[in-house]
């Protein structure tokens, strides 16, 4: 496959740190609307505001989470009426995922401001029957993707066996080393996530310069098919803003390539966004089987996966509107720590590797709708 001429410094104009409502990230989608004409597309723009309080919300669900655990800890072990301990402990516990739900929802402020955000969008002219997804915005954070990742887990695994624990409070008070556990594991993830907010120092090369790489190399390959569509999101980061956005005005059918997410280390990863198999007429197990064996053609190794824990891509949202497809990322536990923070720079990135995931999808898209 032929790396095609422009990506390079196509590449380097859009490895830029670019949050959403940001000034670079404005440059960055013009770049992008200027390449989708380039390939013959006809293109639309929606605009929406989107907040990061959803971002917010999580820190603040994983700070309070940490402090009930701690607090929580003592009576454990006390020698107090357990039929005291668990009501109080459910309701603290709920209380705090009141609070995030409502922080996330704008019912409670918590400092955070709208910015306006776009989607963009563009076909040649007909119904597209596939769309090729990416996403322009990139982030940074205290917290690197891999240690979200960890930092999930804990709280997930800490809140377990907080409220085992709380049910076993009932019958006898707990030996000091089994109520650390849950303490130990809350509070260490709750305090990562309490370390959530959000700045604009990453320049995002892995995500998701590479992404809009992969889309807009598939897009121009594709230039022949008046089914084939792109859709470029906003707000990603935001909790997948500009998908539900997207999804929200009606748009959302057919299938889906999602690229997020391309390092030129590891091996691609597809992340089928369904339950069905091939045999059952599932759409997205028949896009993972024919780009799996397109990429496999092209000498990229395939591994099926599914999302970590504290992980989502847009993918997800437009699945859950009835759209059916896959997200294609590659990469290591290494890129994982290196995403969301100011060491995912062009400079460590080959995009051989997304040039190939791009190339692989149209190849695969082609033989799919014949």
């Amino acid at each position: 496959m032929q790396q095609s001429n422009w990506t390079e410094g196509f590449f380097a104009r859009i490895a830029v740190p670019r949050i959403a409502g940001s000034g670079p990230l404005r440059g960055v989608e013009a770049a992008i609307v200027a390449r989708l004409e380039q390939s013959g597309l006809a293109v639309q723009l929606q605009r929406f505001r989107a907040s990061p309080r959803t971002l917010t919300a999580v820190a603040l669900f994983g700070a309070a989470c940490g402090w009930v655990a701690l607090l929580l800890g003592p009576f454990l072990v006390v020698d107090v009426s357990g039929w005291i301990v668990l009501p109080i402990g459910i309701a603290a516990l709920a209380l705090a995922g009141l609070l995030a739900l409502g922080v996330a929802g704008g019912q409670i402020q918590a400092g955070t401001s709208d910015v306006e955000a776009v989607n963009i969008w563009a076909t040649r002219g007909g119904n597209p029957k596939i769309w090729l997804v990416a996403h322009s915005d990139s982030k940074g954070q205290s917290l690197s993707l891999a240690g979200r990742v960890l930092a999930t887990g804990a709280l997930g695994m800490g809140l377990a066996i907080l409220i085992v624990a709380l049910a076993l409070r009932v019958v006898t008070p707990l030996p000091w080393w089994i109520a650390a556990a849950p303490v130990l594991f809350t509070v260490s993830g709750g305090a990562a996530l309490s370390r959530g907010s959000v700045s604009n120092d990453s320049p995002g090369a892995v995500d998701n310069a590479t992404g809009l790489i992969a889309a807009l190399v598939a897009a121009e390959r594709l230039s022949h098919r008046d089914d084939v569509g792109v859709l470029i999101t906003g707000a990603e980061e935001f909790a997948m803003a500009g998908a539900r956005e997207w999804v929200a005005g009606g748009r959302a059918h057919g299938d889906f390539v999602n690229f997020d997410g391309l390092d030129s280390c590891g091996k691609y990863r597809i992340t089928t966004h369904g339950r069905s198999g091939i045999a059952s007429g599932d759409r997205s197990a028949r896009v993972a089987a024919a780009l799996t064996a397109a990429l496999g053609n092209a000498g990229g190794e395939v591994a099926r996966w599914g999302l970590p824990s504290g992980v989502l891509v847009d993918g997800v949202i437009l699945q859950r509107a009835g759209m059916k497809g896959v997200t294609l990322s590659r990469g290591t536990w290494h890129t994982l720590r290196v995403v969301h923070t100011c060491a995912d720079t062009a400079e460590r990135v080959e995009i051989g590797a997304a040039v190939m995931a791009g190339e692989s999808a149209a190849y695969a898209i082609d033989t799919l709708l014949g």
